[in-house]
């Protein structure tokens, strides 16, 4: 019979020692539960603010989040990309560089602490970052098209054209890599390459100002004044305050002896930028 009642009692041990850790373990999975929630919850929060341009709470909301999961990865970038907008560069980095270390594999991260690094002037370690960025990911883009501004910042003209041509064989849409292959190219003096690159970034995006006027540049530079005109009455049509663009088009006007017209543009170009001392001095001959 005493056989019978430790068997029970050890069966009824054994019960509430399984019931215990059960619950134990429920309870640890509730909390973990209730924090991953909770760090969604700031993590939106800080999204939203971001969206609405409030970036210093934004980043309060981020921090709160990373004091929940300080191993959250997607919120450390997210705050990169914030301090990053506000110039705040040392810190911007320090953030990028803990997504490095929660998931070295994140080839955005490193993508945009390269960003961060030219911005700082820092264009040998900016090339370094674009080429961990590649080398994760070969198809990403953007890392390609920084990659070329950050070798044409260090000289390497040529090299930049191969990084360009990358990102445009991976995005063929890719309407700033097509910009700058032509300003790069220009650059070089390779002038009816440049042409063809401003009229596939006008292709892609017919509204982009920049590249009607440095189209009618390079076309200024090549003597074919009447195309140059014309390009650069579509930059003026799309962003009538650009001061150059009036007073290229006045020189032009006054090489092909169009007096009246010249006057009228070189005050078109005083009067968007009173401090245009060339346009002056021409009105005053």
């Amino acid at each position: 019979m005493k056989k019978t009642t430790y068997d029970n009692a050890s069966r009824k041990h054994t019960i509430i020692m399984v019931l215990g850790i059960t619950t134990l373990v429920l309870l640890m999975l509730v909390s973990i539960a209730g924090a991953a929630q909770s760090t969604n919850v700031w993590f939106h929060k800080g999204s939203e603010l971001m969206s609405s341009e409030k970036y210093n709470e934004a980043i309060k909301a981020y921090d709160k989040a990373i004091e929940i999961n300080p191993r959250d990865s997607d919120v450390w970038y997210k705050k990169g990309n914030i301090l990053n907008r506000l110039n705040k560069s040392d810190e911007a980095i320090k953030a990028y560089d803990k997504v490095i270390e929660i998931n070295p594999q994140n080839s955005n991260a490193w993508n945009n602490k390269g960003v961060t690094l030219a911005k700082l002037g820092d264009s040998d370690e900016a090339v370094k970052a674009y080429d961990k960025a590649i080398e994760i990911n070969s198809k990403n883009a953007d890392a390609w098209n920084n990659k070329g501004d950050a070798l044409g910042q260090l000289n390497q003209p040529g090299q930049a054209i191969t990084a360009y041509n990358k990102a445009i064989e991976i995005n063929p849409l890719d309407s700033e890599a097509w910009y700058n292959k032509a300003v790069t190219l220009n650059r070089l003096n390779k002038s009816d390459e440049a042409i063809k690159a401003y009229d596939k970034v006008i292709e892609i995006n017919p509204q982009n100002s920049k590249a009607w006027y440095n189209k009618g540049v390079v076309l200024d530079n090549l003597n074919k004044y009447d195309e140059a005109i014309i390009a650069y009455d579509k930059a003026s049509e799309i962003n009538p305050q650009n001061s150059a663009v009036w007073y290229n088009k006045a020189v032009i006007l006054s090489k092909l002896g169009d007096s009246d017209e010249a006057m009228k543009a070189y005050a078109k170009a005083i009067e968007i930028n009173p401090s245009e001392s060339e346009a002056w001095s021409m009105m005053k001959q």
